[in-house]
This record gives C-alpha cells, sequence and structure tokens, in this order.
C-alpha cells in the first residue's frame, strides 16, 4: 500500500480528533447516536459536534461551523441527507481532513439517478479516504473509537471485520460479544466509493492490532482485485468469508442494498477456495472460527486428542472434525492408556481409547489435569479438545487447562457445556491463556477445524 495513503487511515481510523458534522439533541436521529457512540465508547481525543443551532451535545461545546473548529480534524463523520453530503465532503478535502465516513443512503442503491448522485460524492471526496456512503460507520476498539450509529461499550481484540450489511455486522459484534471475542476494527464498507474491499484488506493486512481478518460480502465491483489481495494475505493472516446472495435472484436484492451485484454462487466459492480463505456459512460460525484462530495456535499436524467425560459431545465434535483432510483421531501410546487406566482405577467403567471418556473419574480437578497431561505428554497428540459439562458442585477446569497450556506446545481448545453466562468469567483468563473455549461441541469443533486447516497453509 502506498505510503501517503496509508499514512492518511492511520489518522482516518486511529484519530485525535473527531468532527460530527450533523450533530444533535434529538436521541432518535442519527446525529446524535453518533456522539453518544463516541462518549459511551470513551473516546479520548477531542470531540467537535457541529451543527449550527445547538450550544452543547452530550456536555460537549458544539461549534457552527467547519470553519470555527481549533484544529482541522483528522477525522470527519457526516451525518446529513445525501445531496448536502456532498458538498460538505467536498469542503472536508479542502480542509485537509484525513477521511471521512458518510453515513446517508440515497445513492447507487437507488438505481440510476442515485449513481450519479454517488460519483457526484465520489469527486467531491478526491483523495481523501471516504468509509460509506449508506453505512453504518467503524469503530477501532483498541483507540476507543466508534463513530456507527450504535453506542455501545468496546471489548479491544485483534479480529477486524469488514461488512456489506450493517446488521449483519452488528450480528457479528453481538455474538463477539457472547462468545467473548474482542475486535479490532469492524467496517461497514456501505457502497464503498472510494474504499473497496481489496485497499481495506491492504490497509488490515499490515495492521498489527489485526490477526484475524472476518468478511461479509454480497458482492464486489472489483472481485479479481479482491481475490487477488485475498491470496497474497492468507499465507500469513487468516480471513474468513462470509457470503451473502445466493441463488438467481440475489443480484435483485443486493443491487438495492449496496448497489453490488451478488454474482454467481460456484464462482465465489470456487475463487475463495484458490484463494485461501476459510469460508463460513452463518454468524455463529463466522465467530467460532474467527475466536479460534484469534486466540488459538497453529498445531504441528492433524492428530488429535479428544478428553471428556460425557461422551456425546465427543461424537458430535468428531463428526465433524473427521471431514477434514487428514484429521485423525492420534493413536495413544500404550503407556499412555496405562496411565489414564491408573489414574481412574477400577471402578471406573471405561473403554480405554481415543475419544478418551474419563466419565465420573474426570469430575473433579486433579484426575481431569493429570489425565489431560497423560495425553499432552504422548507425542502421538498434534492439538487436545478438553469437554466438560457445568456442575453446581463441580468447578470447571480453567486452572487445570491453563497450566498445561502454559507447559505444552499443544492447542488446547476448551468445550465446557452450560451456560455463556455461567462460562464467562473462567472463559476470560482461558482466553487469556490461550485456550479458545466455547459451550457446544459444534462450535468447539469449528474452532478446532479451522486451527487445523492453518497446518497446511503455513507448511506450505
Amino acid at each position: 500500500m502506498d505510503a501517503a495513503v496509508r499514512k492518511r487511515l492511520d489518522r482516518m481510523f486511529s484519530p485525535r480528533s473527531v468532527a460530527v458534522i450533523g450533530a444533535g439533541e434529538t436521541p432518535e436521529k442519527v446525529g446524535h447516536a453518533i456522539m453518544d457512540s463516541l462518549v459511551t465508547g470513551e473516546f479520548p481525543g477531542n470531540v467537535y459536534p457541529i451543527h449550527p443551532r445547538h450550544d452543547r451535545i452530550l456536555g460537549l461545546r458544539v461549534y457552527r461551523d467547519l470553519d470555527d473548529l481549533p484544529e482541522v480534524p483528522d477525522l470527519a463523520v457526516v451525518a446529513l441527507n445525501q445531496h448536502s453530503t456532498v458538498q460538505v465532503t467536498e469542503r472536508l478535502r479542502k480542509l485537509g481532513v484525513a477521511g471521512a465516513g458518510v453515513i446517508a443512503g440515497g445513492y447507487a442503491e437507488m438505481g440510476d439517478e442515485g449513481a450519479e448522485l454517488q460519483n457526484a460524492l465520489k469527486s467531491a471526496a478526491g483523495d481523501m479516504p471516504l468509509v460509506g456512503p449508506n453505512t453504518l460507520g467503524f469503530l477501532n476498539a483498541r483507540a476507543g473509537l466508534n463513530v456507527t450509529f450504535y453506542p455501545r461499550k468496546l471489548r479491544p481484540g485483534n479480529v477486524s471485520f469488514l461488512s456489506q450489511s450493517g446488521g449483519i455486522g452488528l450480528a457479528i459484534k453481538g455474538r463477539a460479544d457472547d462468545e467473548g471475542m474482542g475486535i479490532a476494527k469492524w467496517i461497514g464498507v456501505g457502497n464503498r466509493v472510494n474504499l473497496e474491499f481489496h485497499t481495506l484488506l491492504d490497509y488490515l493486512a499490515e495492521d498489527p492490532d489485526t490477526r484475524v481478518i472476518g468478511i461479509f460480502a454480497e458482492g464486489s465491483s472489483d472481485p479479481r482485485a479482491l481475490m487477488e489481495r485475498l491470496r497474497t494475505i492468507t499465507p500469513y493472516k487468516p480471513v474468513v468469508v462470509y457470503k451473502g446472495g445466493h441463488g438467481k435472484d440475489a443480484d435483485r436484492v443486493t443491487r438495492t442494498h449496496t448497489g453490488a451485484a451478488a454474482g454467481s454462487d460456484e464462482v465465489w466459492e470456487g475463487a475463495l477456495r484458490q484463494a485461501g480463505v476459510e469460508t463460513v456459512s452463518s454468524v455463529s460460525e463466522m465467530v467460532s472460527v474467527c475466536k479460534a484462530l484469534s486466540i488459538g495456535t497453529v498445531p504441528k499436524g492433524k492428530r488429535l486428542g479428544i478428553f471428556t467425560h460425557t461422551a456425546g459431545p465427543s461424537i458430535v465434535a468428531w463428526d465433524i472434525l473427521k471431514d477434514e483432510p487428514g484429521c485423525q483421531l492420534s493413536d495413544l501410546d500404550r503407556q499412555t492408556i496405562d496411565k489414564i487406566a491408573q489414574i481412574l482405577g477400577p471402578s471406573v467403567p471405561v473403554v480405554y481409547k481415543n475419544p478418551v471418556d474419563g466419565a465420573a473419574g474426570a469430575f473433579l480437578p486433579q484426575p481431569y489435569h493429570d489425565i489431560a497431561e497423560a495425553m499432552l505428554e504422548d507425542s502421538s497428540v498434534d492439538a487436545l479438545l478438553a469437554i466438560f459439562c457445568e456442575h453446581k458442585n463441580w468447578i470447571y477446569p480453567s486452572d487445570v487447562l491453563i497450566e498445561l497450556a502454559t507447559r505444552f506446545p499443544q492447542p488446547i481448545v476448551a468445550c465446557f457445556i452450560g451456560s455463556l453466562i455461567k462460562v464467562a468469567p473462567d472463559r476470560e483468563r482461558l482466553h487469556e491463556a490461550g485456550v479458545p473455549t466455547y459451550v457446544l461441541p459444534e462450535d468447539a469443533a469449528l474452532g478446532l477445524r479451522a486451527l487445523l486447516r492453518r497446518v497446511d497453509k503455513i507448511g506450505s
């Protein structure tokens, strides 16, 4: 990426100052919601609301016009109608603002007249990067920046998302919060007037805060450039894509949403596969996969050890994992089997094999630790899936897995079956230790499978 463009994008996504044009006092209005987002997200820089008739909004001084500002802001967010936005955008460019977010719709998604207006907006922006139009906005959790019109607390992490849909983007953000996964940057790309997917991918590919990139796409105006960027990025940084808009009537819907053609399912699937991305088919799957890739480590091979005290979840997980090429249940050494049998003792009626079912002998932390340790000491185990069920009287083996994760190089994925609320405190500590933790075996398997797929990409 050109150094000058990167510098402008850095100022735009990590600004020291933000101007909100069209800020308002009315909570129902978008301009007020953006102000609320900045305040709720605790943005540490200068915020300049601009409105010709207000004095203060959310305790902040309001400026009548751009010319009244004490400095040229790094970022401007325009919350005006589509016609006024074009005029203001030209003023922002001439003022020297690094970049802008344009919220209004009414452009290319509205047909020929809207497309003409979008061309005018593009000309007005010139070389000034512009997110939108027709977007919820964007956020940078590590910078405390939220210029979407959905106020919320930010959970910093290392996964960045590009979303062509505000609603799906919000669903991903909500699911990420539920799953204890933090976000680095979230960008609603909208109609992509001068920031296409491939340009933003270039930026995120070099972004030190971004370890994993997730994309929800309905279509692209330059699919060839998109696939070329994906092909160069995926060997060193995982990219997960959820493609919306399927079937022969998809274009009719997507064109009136963000002005993008959905395109052929077969062409997209083939191109994404060749580009080395991880494809998913739901919001839940997107978060499960991104979480594992952002928190876990890539194993050296695809030989799995599965440890449980209840057989059903291990069966469900293996149903998903067994179809991954090269994946196999590790053939535990005789010495490992004997050690597990000794830990469980003669009173636990189980068959000693992988998956290891400790049954009632694995309810308590010490035997759970000793069995998991024995499996990780076995040279045939490249990764461990550890399953446990929530119980009033038996604590999660969180300390056990954290301790083992610090001593063994193999990745550990935890499936603590139960409620999200109960698992949350332990899950936070496990994530800090590099152990992706889930409450459903299907999600745990999807996350582990994503780590296994990186074995081939990193090794190639």
